[in-house]
């Protein structure tokens, strides 16, 4: 089969080569792709900069929607010729791909590839950030910082249908505020603004009539969150996602004790590595929103399987506007 292989990255040695087919473990499922996401975890995997890469050479790649061809001994729930969804640590840029069968979930009638690698570790992101960590209620005001890309403009998709009375987009760019309004937003926060530790909250509350922000999801850090909890009102959260900046922040905690802040941590690698089934309950409560009407998976950009470092490149060059995803139909 085909598969990109990164090699070295100390110089981005990386190609689409010839590897050997994966087999299915007793708990496995192979998975022949048709459609892969592409995360920010692929362009850190490149320089070696993401935390789970494994001892090179290996395949990047995590949403990879496909169908079923060959099942372990052990396997109960999946059979060959079903269509699913298999989130992987690595190896979904490739023709096929070996995942455990807790990892891989079928797609109802009406979900299609594309819709599915697009919402794959973005949603599922979103999806728990906001409620499992965020603990988000009915009618709260969130704020997502880095708003454009796959898991914020996720969150600003979701946000409404799991109950916020109002979305603000943190942008880097405002020519971006058109895309993330389309998404769910009701107001673009310029995260570029002089004087970010003031006038973030000064923003929010500008949009919001005075209301403060009572869930905060952030993806960026650096001083936009260090401004971000100065725009949270009593017992507000504080969920963080990432660094894009850059910059991982200090948390000064006697702001949290002033107003009973809570700050908590997102990774979706922990749900995949203790294979929790509430990757699965989410799944389901994200199909569900899908065929209801009330989500899209803001797909901006399709590329064929050879195009693979043109779709990262869009990362790089900070000209994503949702999700990218590669047609990998062998």
């Amino acid at each position: 089969m085909r598969a990109v292989v990164i090699r070295d990255t100390s110089n981005r040695t990386v190609g689409i080569e010839e590897v050997p087919d994966p087999s299915a473990k007793d708990d496995e499922v192979v998975v022949d792709v048709k459609v892969c996401g592409i995360n920010f975890t692929d362009l850190l995997s490149l320089d070696g900069k993401y935390q789970n890469n494994p001892p090179v050479p290996f395949t990047p790649g995590k949403d990879a929607a496909g169908v079923v061809s060959a099942v372990g001994a052990g396997v109960g729930g999946l059979k060959v010729g079903d269509r699913v969804i298999a989130h992987v640590v690595h190896g979904g840029l490739a023709e096929k791909v070996a995942c455990p069968e807790a990892l891989c979930f079928p797609l109802p009638d009406g979900v299609t590839f594309d819709a599915a690698a697009a919402m794959g570790l973005a949603y599922q992101t979103a999806y728990h950030a906001l409620t499992t960590r965020g603990g988000l209620q009915e009618g709260e005001i969130v704020l997502i910082n880095g708003a454009s890309g796959g898991v914020g403009m996720a969150a600003v998709n979701l946000a409404k249908p799991l109950g916020a009375a109002m979305v603000l987009a943190g942008l880097s760019s405002l020519g971006k505020a058109d895309a993330v309004r389309a998404a769910g937003a009701d107001a673009a926060i310029d995260l570029t603004a002089e004087n970010l530790r003031e006038s973030l909250r000064a923003q929010v509350r500008e949009a919001t009539g005075g209301r403060p922000a009572g869930l905060v999801f952030d993806l960026v850090g650096g001083e936009v969150f260090d401004a971000a909890i100065r725009a949270i009102g009593d017992e507000g959260r504080a969920v963080v996602a990432g660094f894009t900046s850059g910059t991982i922040p200090q948390v000064r905690t006697n702001y949290l004790l002033l107003k009973n802040i809570g700050v908590l941590g997102m990774t979706i690698n922990s749900y995949i590595h203790r294979r929790s089934p509430k990757l699965a309950e989410a799944q389901s409560a994200l199909f569900d929103l899908l065929l209801d009407g009330r989500i899209d998976p803001n797909i901006m950009a399709r590329y064929p399987f050879e195009q693979y470092m043109d779709a990262i490149g869009l990362l790089e060059d900070r000209k994503v506007v949702g999700k990218a995803v590669l047609t990998i139909d062998a």
